[in-house]
């Protein structure tokens, strides 16, 4: 037994030799990193799990409230003679139409999560044109209608008046087989052969959440739209007019669209018009939300793990220190439950309080480990330095959409030009 034990005390010895040695160190920061993939794919999966879990809740929110409100504008149908089944029309489109919307965006909440959604109080002012020389048109009922999509939540339709004259309205009518819906349609009304202008005008309130979209079915539109919104976003293939654009505690806007392939004086047999349509959309979500931050956070999470290896490594060969690989593996492990706390702080108390707080209670962790195993306040400092640094800059990267490579490449650029200062007079 006992030349057992001295046979096997020799390999120990080399054995640690080798993993002090530094090469044996940087082996076993490697294997220590890669064993701490583990726990990190946790906390990736844990992030789209909440991510998934807020966007099933969003979604509840937006079947309840209201979804993507597309605006499509006003159309005038006149029913075909002989037609019993009452499923074939005439539209007419408008000549000119000026709508105002004036949206009110507000948060509805649901446990911790909160989403954006809006209330648009919309104003139109429409004029028709149309040519009733065709014999086919039933011209004692007309109707006015609002074309929108079977899921536009309409909570108030004030009212429809036609050449200043106020006409009830009907139930929910479809007006043709397709996606397109007619909402509170007029009561069918009469209107002369001969007449060649037909003034409209509406007002009825919308609930939605995401988008307003606008297209231009008249053949010239016009919209001005009013927000609290803050922190608009515009898409399409029609941009604000910049000159009627303002950004005061809010926004203000306007959009003028032309549809000059609409002959709006001959009426067709389906409610889609001619040519390809301008349209504008504004965005009312939160172009970031604290899960894109903390998916962009975690990404950068092998490289802090590494940084902060390096940091204590270097402390190693300068303070001629021994860490043990224990000590290498809690500060991993610390450094991993930064994202867990990041991530349950930022769904209660937004993103960058969260950082905060995290950051301070990993840095006050990481220093007094490193106080408690190197036994120097000089070291300790130097670590809390160093994480500090780190932490800052990622907050700032990733908190940046632009520039974020260019400041992440010049960062680790400096970065690694003061680990080659630091190890320039080591020697083998």
């Amino acid at each position: 037994m006992e030349n057992q034990s001295e046979t096997n005390k020799p390999e120990t010895s080399e054995f640690m030799k080798f993993l002090n040695a530094p090469f044996g160190r940087f082996i076993l920061i490697g294997t220590i990193t890669i064993i701490l993939l583990a726990p990190l794919a946790r906390v990736i999966f844990l992030i789209q799990e909440r991510k998934d879990r807020a966007d099933t809740i969003k979604e509840e929110i937006r079947s309840e409230w209201g979804s993507d409100f597309l605006y499509k504008g006003l159309v005038l149908r006149i029913p075909l003679k002989g037609n019993n089944a009452g499923k074939k029309y005439y539209f007419f489109f408008p000549e000119t139409e000026k709508t105002t919307l004036n949206v009110n965006a507000s948060t509805k909440k649901r446990g911790i999560y909160h989403f954006p959604v809006f209330q648009s109080a919309n104003y139109t002012d429409a004029e028709f044109m149309p040519n009733l020389s065709n014999p086919n048109l039933d011209l004692s009922k007309a109707q006015i209608g609002l074309l929108a999509l079977a899921e536009t939540r309409i909570s108030n339709m004030g009212n429809i008046e036609v050449n200043g004259k106020g006409l009830q309205i009907e139930q929910e009518t479809m007006a043709e087989t397709s996606p397109d819906k007619l909402f509170y349609a007029t009561a069918p009304f009469a209107i002369d052969k001969s007449t060649t202008q037909i003034n409209v005008k509406t007002s009825y309130t919308i609930n939605g959440s995401g988008k307003i979209i606008l297209k231009g079915f008249a053949k010239k539109s016009t919209y001005n739209m009013t927000s609290n919104w803050e922190n608009p976003s515009f898409s399409g293939t029609s941009l604000p007019n910049p000159d009627a654009f303002e950004a005061t505690k809010g926004f203000k806007s306007s959009w003028s669209m032309m549809n000059i392939a609409q002959n709006t004086k001959l009426g067709i047999d389906h409610s889609k018009p001619y040519g390809k349509l301008s349209e504008a959309s504004v965005d009312f979500l939160e172009t970031i939300d604290q899960y894109q931050l903390n998916e962009r956070t975690v990404k950068y999470a092998i490289l802090v793990i590494l940084l902060t290896f390096t940091v204590f490594y270097l402390i190693e060969l300068i303070g001629k220190r021994i860490i043990h690989p224990i000590h290498y593996l809690m500060v991993g492990l610390s450094l991993i439950l930064f994202y867990v706390i990041l991530l349950s702080f930022s769904e209660q108390f937004g993103f960058a309080r969260s950082y905060v707080a995290a950051g301070c209670g990993i840095l006050a962790l990481l220093s007094w480990y490193a106080y408690s195993v190197l036994r120097s306040l000089k070291f300790s400092l130097t670590i809390f330095a160093a994480i500090f640094i780190l932490y800052s800059f990622l907050y700032v990267i990733v908190n940046l959409e632009t520039y974020a490579l260019i400041v992440g490449s010049l960062g680790l650029f400096v970065v690694l030009a003061a680990i080659m200062s630091f190890t320039r007079r080591l020697k083998v």
